[in-house]
């Protein structure tokens, strides 16, 4: 219920600031509470799986030091979600991790690479381990798939979202009373759901370790 709906499946007109293939429609994301900003449109690369928010500039400098850490061994940590995660396929504007990311670009392995590459690094290393931020967005993510309002428990908990700025009193108390009752529910499908798509390679949370060169 969280979700509003798909974006346009046309092209936006915008080349795909990794790769420079077409950009098309993904989803739009409905103002999160009462008082938010307009819907935003989504826009995705069907060849690098890159998502980016409709008219925005993207400058790829600062779009890699966004997600870059100094490593230990002289290289560049990242760990970021995964745009090719079990959880974003089952979530779409559900998903999440979405409002998580670090940068304007929310990126799948190729699409990391090749942000990568314009910035003068190679990825040496890439894998989806089990974490508890992966397991969380997948236990938020099927949540929000029954709640009015996304990410209605973590929201409340950093009491960003109260009966005040809610879409309306009664839906914040149905999304309460839901998420009490069936928030030990999910978890008993999240957890083990996470783990498989780890298996799979398609865990939530995406780390890799890149080197100049």
């Amino acid at each position: 219920m969280a979700g509003e709906q798909n974006g346009s499946s046309r092209a936006s007109g915008a080349p795909c600031p990794l790769c420079g293939e077409p950009l098309y429609g993904w989803i739009v994301l409905a103002p999160p509470a009462r008082g938010e900003p307009e819907r935003r449109v989504l826009d995705r690369c069907e060849n690098c799986a890159t998502v980016i928010e409709r008219g925005r500039d993207v400058n790829l400098a600062a779009e890699w030091d966004a997600i870059t850490t100094p490593g230990s061994d002289g290289g560049l940590d990242v760990s970021i979600p995964n745009r090719a995660s079990l959880q974003a396929m089952i979530g779409l504007d559900g998903w999440a991790a979405l409002d998580c990311y670090p940068s304007q670009l929310v990126l799948a392995p190729r699409g990391l690479e090749l942000l990568a590459q314009r910035n003068g690094h190679r990825i040496r290393s890439q894998r989806t381990p089990p974490t508890r931020r992966a397991q969380a967005w997948m236990w938020q993510t099927l949540l929000n798939g029954l709640t009015f309002h996304a990410n209605f428990a973590r929201e409340l908990r950093a009491r960003r979202l109260s009966s005040a700025s809610a879409i309306s009193r009664p839906r914040f108390f149905i999304d309460l009373v839901v998420t009490i009752l069936a928030a030990p529910l999910v978890a008993l499908v999240s957890v083990p759901l996470e783990l498989i798509a780890m298996l799979l390679r398609r865990g939530g949370e995406m780390r890799a370790v890149a080197r100049r060169g």
